[in-house]
C-alpha cells in the first residue's frame, strides 16, 4: 500500500476530475464562445448562416465541448480538416451536414458509411464521388471548391474549364454548395479579396441552384457581398481578432495560467537558462514557471514575452525550455510564491499578443496547447 505521506492531495478548486496540482491551466469560456457565435450571426446579412469550423479539435479548445454549444445555438453545418475529425463529431451533431475540407482522404465508402461529405477539390475527386454515386445507385450531394487565388486546394481554372465543357462529370451528383477561400481578407486594403470574389461570382453563375460560401472570419467584416449563404468563421469564433487594424470585436475564449515552481535570488552577471543566453543585468529575483514549449508556449517568444502577476509584467529571461520558463519578478510587491499562478493569456495579454511576441499568429497559439495541461470549461 502506498504510504499516505507520499500522496499528493488534490488541491484543485475545479473538482475531482481535475488533475492535482497541474503546472499549466487552460480555461475555456463557453459563454464567450456562444457570445461570439451570436455576434457573428448579428454581423452577417439575414440570408447568411454561420457554419461551424471545428477543425484541429475546434482550434485546440476541444471539439467535444464546442460542438454541443454550437448545436444549442442552431449551427446549421460543420467543417473539419480530416475525415477522422468529421467522424469524431458526427455523434455530437447527428442531423447536420459535416464536410471535410481536405477532400477525399480515403475511400468514398468510408465517407458514406459515416454520413460525412468531402469537399471536392479536384476533377479526380469529382470523378471518385461520381463513381461512388453510380455504384450505390443514387445521387449524392456535392460540395465544389474553386481555387480563386490561394493555389492550395480547390479546382484551378483549367480544371474548371474542363468541368464546364464536360458537364457529364457531374451526372449523379447534386451540387448543393460551392465555395472558395479568401487569402488576404485580414488585410484591410488588399485588392486580392475583391478580385477573388469576382472570380467566384462568375463561377457561381454556372450553379444558380447551389448554396454559396465565401467568407472566412475576416471577410465577414470586409463586405456584405462576401456573406453569401454560409460564412465559415474559425478564428473569430474562438476569440482571435479578425480585423487586426482595430480592437478585437470578439470575446476571448481561452485563458492560460502557469504555476510558479521556485523563486531564486540572482546576482548581476549570473547566467540564465540553456546556453547562458541571458546574463542578469542587476541583482534580482527570478521565478521558474511550469510551462514550456511542450505546452505550446513558443520558444521564439522568449526575448519579447511577459507573463503577468497581479496585472504586472514579468519579463521572460533566458530561453523557454520544454517544460519551464524563467521570468523576472524583481521588485514585485507582493511577490509571487511557489504555487501561485502567473497569467500567460488573459486580460493583460491576448493570444494574438502572445503570437506577436513569437512572430506567429494566434491560430498557431491556440492549436499548439499541449495535452498535459489541465483544461477547465466554464460558462456552461
Amino acid at each position: 500500500m502506498q504510504d499516505p505521506k507520499n500522496i499528493v492531495p488534490d488541491i484543485s478548486p475545479y473538482g475531482s476530475r481535475a488533475v492535482a496540482m497541474p503546472g499549466a491551466r487552460l480555461t475555456i469560456d463557453l459563454a464567450a464562445l456562444a457570445h461570439n457565435y451570436q455576434s457573428l450571426k448579428d454581423r452577417v446579412e439575414a440570408s447568411c448562416q454561420i457554419a461551424g469550423v471545428v477543425k484541429a479539435d475546434a482550434y485546440g479548445l476541444g471539439a467535444d465541448r464546442i460542438v454541443p454549444i454550437l448545436e444549442r445555438l442552431g449551427c446549421p453545418r460543420y467543417f473539419t480538416a480530416t475525415p477522422q475529425e468529421a467522424i469524431n463529431i458526427r455523434p455530437l451533431a447527428p442531423s447536420k451536414p459535416v464536410a471535410v475540407l481536405g477532400g477525399l482522404l480515403g475511400p468514398a465508402e468510408e465517407y458514406l458509411k459515416h454520413n460525412i461529405q468531402p469537399v471536392l477539390n479536384s476533377l479526380r475527386e469529382i470523378e471518385i464521388w461520381h463513381n461512388a454515386a453510380t455504384k450505390i445507385g443514387r445521387r449524392l450531394g456535392a460540395i465544389i471548391h474553386y481555387d480563386t487565388g490561394m493555389n492550395r486546394l480547390g479546382l484551378g481554372d483549367d480544371e474548371l474549364r474542363t468541368l464546364m465543357l464536360e458537364p457529364h462529370r457531374l451526372n449523379n451528383l447534386d451540387v448543393d454548395l460551392i465555395m472558395t477561400h479568401m487569402a488576404c481578407a485580414d488585410e484591410k486594403n488588399s485588392r486580392m479579396t475583391a478580385a477573388q470574389y469576382e472570380k467566384f461570382r462568375v463561377f457561381a453563375a454556372e450553379f444558380p441552384n447551389a448554396k454559396k460560401s465565401v467568407a472566412n472570419s475576416s471577410a465577414i467584416w470586409r463586405s456584405a457581398n462576401y456573406h453569401q449563404d454560409y460564412a465559415r468563421p474559425g478564428m473569430a469564433l474562438y476569440g482571435l481578432n479578425p480585423v487586426p487594424e482595430r480592437p478585437n470585436p470578439m470575446k476571448a475564449v481561452a485563458a492560460l495560467d502557469a504555476r510558479v515552481l521556485q523563486i531564486r535570488n540572482v546576482r548581476e552577471g549570473d547566467s540564465i537558462g540553456y546556453g547562458a543566453a541571458t546574463i542578469m543585468p542587476y541583482h534580482g529575483t527570478l521565478a521558474t514557471v511550469a510551462i514550456g514549449y511542450a505546452d505550446g508556449l513558443p520558444r521564439s517568444a522568449a526575448p519579447d514575452l511577459n507573463l503577468f502577476w497581479q496585472g504586472k509584467p514579468c519579463p521572460v529571461r533566458g530561453r523557454i525550455s520544454m517544460d519551464l520558463t524563467i521570468v523576472d519578478i524583481t521588485g514585485h510587491k507582493p511577490m509571487p510564491m511557489p504555487g501561485d499562478w502567473l497569467e500567460v493569456i488573459g486580460p493583460h495579454q491576448s493570444a494574438d499578443d502572445l503570437a506577436a511576441a513569437a512572430g506567429t499568429i494566434g491560430y498557431e497559439i491556440l492549436t499548439s496547447f499541449g495535452a498535459r495541461m489541465q483544461r477547465v470549461y466554464k460558462g456552461v
